[in-house]
C-alpha cells in the first residue's frame, strides 16, 4: 500500500503537487483549536501498519509544532509502521551555539524535539551556519533537498540573459550550481549583519553587461532588511530593476524600500511557505528525498 500523507501546514500548490505524483495516498486529518488556545487533533484515514508522511511547514513554529507532535503521537498509537515528516520549512536553525552565558541553543533542541517523534525529516535548503549539516543536529535520517534545480529551471523559463547575484559568501555554493546549470554568469557579495535586522553589503558585479538581467538569489527573506540593501547594492551597477528569488519568504510583504525602489522588479519564492509570491514548486526533490527514506525505514523495519 501508498504511504499516507497527512498535510497540516503546507502552500496548498505544494500538496497538489506532491499528490499529482501518485507515490502517496492522501489521509485525511482533523486539527483546529480548542477555545483556550489547545490543540485537537484525529487521523480520519486509519494507519493501523500503514507508512505515515506528515507534510507541515514550520513557519510560526511555536504555533504549528504542537499540532505537528500530537499528530505524528496519533499515528504511532494507532499502528502506524513509520512516522516521517516533509517539513519543507524548518525553524529555530539560526541559534547553533550559546553566544552568551545562559542561552538556549535553540537548533540542537528543535531539532531533539523531533528526533524523538519521527523516523526520518525532509527539508528544503535549512538556514545553517556553523553547523556543516542536518546529521550533525538529529538523530534520526534528516535530509536537505536541494532547491537549486527547480529554482534554475525557473530563471531558465522566465528570464533573458541572467545575470546572478549571490547576497553573501554562504550563497556562493548554490548560487555557482545554478549558473553553471543555466551558462549564467555569476557574482556573490559580502554581508556584515549589524543587528536583527540590519546589514552592510559590499561587493562589485563584474561582467554584467547592459543587456543582462540581474537575479538575486537569497535563501531566505525574514524582515527584508537584507532584501533591500542587495537590492540597492545591485542597482548600482545593473541599470535594470532585479528579479529577487527566494527560497523561503517569510515576510508577508517587502519592505516599502523594496516595494518603492526603482531598482526592484519583482519578488519570486519557492512553495516552501504559503505567499503570493510563491512560483517555483519545489515538490519533485522534496519526494525524492522522502520516498528514499520511506524505502530505508521500510527495509530496517523487516524482521
Amino acid at each position: 500500500m501508498k504511504p499516507l500523507l497527512f498535510s497540516l501546514h503546507a502552500a496548498d500548490g505544494l500538496r497538489q503537487s506532491i499528490l499529482a505524483n501518485a507515490a502517496l495516498e492522501e489521509g485525511v486529518i482533523t486539527h483546529r483549536r480548542f477555545p483556550d488556545g489547545e490543540s485537537y487533533v484525529r487521523l480520519d484515514t486509519p494507519v493501523s501498519d500503514r507508512d505515515v508522511v506528515l507534510l507541515c511547514s514550520l513557519d510560526n513554529p511555536d504555533v504549528r509544532l504542537m499540532t505537528l507532535l500530537l499528530a505524528a503521537d496519533a499515528a504511532r498509537q494507532q499502528g502506524a509502521r513509520q512516522v516521517g515528516l516533509i517539513a519543507p520549512y524548518l525553524a529555530y536553525m539560526r541559534q547553533d551555539q550559546a553566544f552568551s552565558d545562559g542561552e538556549a541553543v535553540s537548533a540542537k533542541s528543535f531539532a531533539s524535539i523531533l528526533s524523538r517523534h519521527f523516523d526520518w525529516l525532509v527539508t528544503l535548503e535549512p538556514h545553517l551556519h556553523r553547523i556543516a549539516n542536518l546529521a550533525d543536529l538529529f538523530c534520526i535520517p534528516a535530509r536537505a533537498a536541494p532547491a537549486s534545480g527547480p529554482i534554475a529551471k525557473w530563471i531558465e523559463a522566465h528570464v533573458v540573459s541572467p545575470y546572478l547575484i549571490g547576497p553573501d559568501s554562504e550563497s556562493a555554493p548554490w548560487i555557482k550550481r545554478i549558473a553553471t546549470r543555466i551558462g549564467a554568469p555569476f557574482a556573490v557579495f559580502e554581508k556584515q549583519r549589524l543587528g536583527d535586522r540590519e546589514v552592510r553589503i559590499s561587493g562589485s558585479v563584474e561582467g554584467l553587461l547592459p543587456e543582462m538581467t540581474p537575479v538575486i538569489v537569497d535563501d531566505i527573506v525574514s524582515s527584508g532588511g537584507t532584501m533591500a540593501k542587495v537590492i540597492e547594492r545591485a542597482a548600482r551597477d545593473a541599470g535594470k530593476p532585479a528579479i529577487y528569488i527566494a527560497v523561503h519568504v517569510l515576510a508577508k510583504q517587502p519592505p516599502n524600500s523594496v516595494r518603492n525602489s526603482r531598482a526592484f522588479a519583482r519578488l519570486i519564492s519557492c512553495n516552501s511557505v504559503a505567499h503570493p509570491s510563491n512560483a517555483i514548486d519545489i515538490a519533485a526533490p522534496l519526494l525524492a528525498e522522502a520516498q528514499e527514506l520511506i524505502a530505508r525505514a521500510s527495509a530496517r523495519k523487516v524482521p
